[in-house]
């Protein structure tokens, strides 16, 4: 049975390390593959490989896009905004989001959100998911900034309507930061490049930050090792929402340790 990972790009992609470790542990009949769609292809490219897969997980630019094309949403998905995890149940495809998931276990290792100020950048899919789980888990307050206001204010609004009893605030600057507990960054600056999303002379002792590229050592992480400040990169975030992709297909628990070695291994 055939899951993968659709997005554009995809190349650079640790789930099939991940997933096949995984499916070969529990000797499972399963096999993870990567499946590029061109953006101006996405139509015909996502209706054939629906045609061809059990289950996949979908990254960018696609996550706010998928669930026109699936018969049922969860509902936490559906109040996000973001599908990343999809799976064919008898002809019907339902859509998850385990990145939300992921994002919280794998911070509630080092820091309990729980009555503390949030600075999350960006408004995208990743911050969506991020900014849901915090909600959900009684943080004071979160602030939201992107270089897109207009995607902030929507994302505020979105939080709003679902989670009406958190306080949650647009940021035109860093003002707020000092104020905070947790940073978020959820942008892609420092993916592939020396850019840093915030300036690092405003990262406050105490602070703790949560970077959700996984890959390299970014700016941020480097500047927040500089000032001596707990910090996490997106590496058990990748994991865990992987090993909630997993059993949402597969119905099996999945082998967290084993894919934590798997994609260590492989990066």
């Amino acid at each position: 049975m055939k899951t993968g990972l659709i997005g554009w790009p995809v190349a650079h992609s640790l789930s099939p390390a991940i997933h096949n470790g995984a499916f070969e542990k529990l000797s499972l009949p399963w096999r993870y593959g990567l499946y590029p769609v061109e953006p101006g292809n996405f139509d015909n490219g996502i209706k054939k490989l629906m045609d061809e897969l059990r289950g996949f997980n979908i990254t960018f630019p696609y996550k706010e896009k998928i669930s026109a094309y699936l018969d049922d949403v969860s509902p936490g998905a559906s109040s996000i905004g973001a599908v990343n995890c999809a799976k064919n149940d008898n002809g019907r495809w339902t859509g998850t989001n385990t990145d939300s998931s992921g994002f919280l276990k794998a911070l509630k290792e080092d820091i309990n959100p729980h009555d503390r100020n949030i600075f999350i950048l960006g408004a995208g899919g990743a911050a969506k998911a991020a900014a849901f789980s915090l909600a959900e888990s009684g943080t004071r307050k979160i602030f939201i900034k992107d270089p897109d206001a207009e995607k902030a204010r929507d994302l505020i609004k979105r939080l709003n309507r679902f989670a009406p009893a958190q306080a949650v605030f647009i940021s035109d600057d860093f003002t707020e930061l000092k104020n905070c507990d947790v940073l978020v960054n959820a942008t892609p600056l420092g993916m592939a490049d020396e850019r840093i999303p915030l300036p690092a002379d405003i990262l406050h002792k105490g602070l703790y930050v949560f970077e959700c590229i996984y890959n390299r050592e970014t700016p941020l992480l480097k500047a927040a090792a500089e000032r001596g400040l707990r910090r996490q990169d997106g590496l058990n975030m990748l994991v865990y929402q992987a090993a909630d992709s997993f059993t949402f297909w597969t119905g099996e628990k999945a082998p967290v340790e084993l894919m934590k070695d798997r994609v260590k291994k492989d990066l």
